[in-house]
């Protein structure tokens, strides 16, 4: 079984991080694109400071990739359902060495 198998991550998307700008505001690096999966669907998450929010897309990507806090992902490229969402919360799903794959699970708006 290979991880890297499109059933696994069956979504293409883009990945800009978010840069600190410190008193300019947030900047974003260079787009990268990624294979994930997308599920749209609301659900309740805290964000950064600790506020509930309410997220409209769940993205899951290998636990390679370095997404922060604030990160714009673009979903559904080339689609008339394409958009771009901030990342609310990053959530890590850690396999060790048990066979399963490891992954963030990233919140967006």
């Amino acid at each position: 079984m290979s991880w890297d198998d499109p059933f696994w991550y069956p979504h293409t998307l883009s990945i800009r991080n978010a840069l600190s700008a410190g008193g300019m505001g947030t900047g974003y690096g260079t787009a990268r694109t990624v294979r994930g999966e997308v599920k749209d669907e609301q659900r309740l998450v805290r964000n950064s400071a600790g506020a509930e929010v309410v997220s409209s897309s769940s993205v899951t990507v290998p636990i390679g990739e370095h997404v922060p806090v604030g990160s714009l992902v673009t979903v559904w490229p080339g689609t008339s359902r394409e958009r771009a969402a901030e990342v609310l919360a990053v959530g890590v799903d850690e396999n060790g060495d048990d066979g399963l794959d490891s992954f963030l699970v990233l919140s967006l708006t």
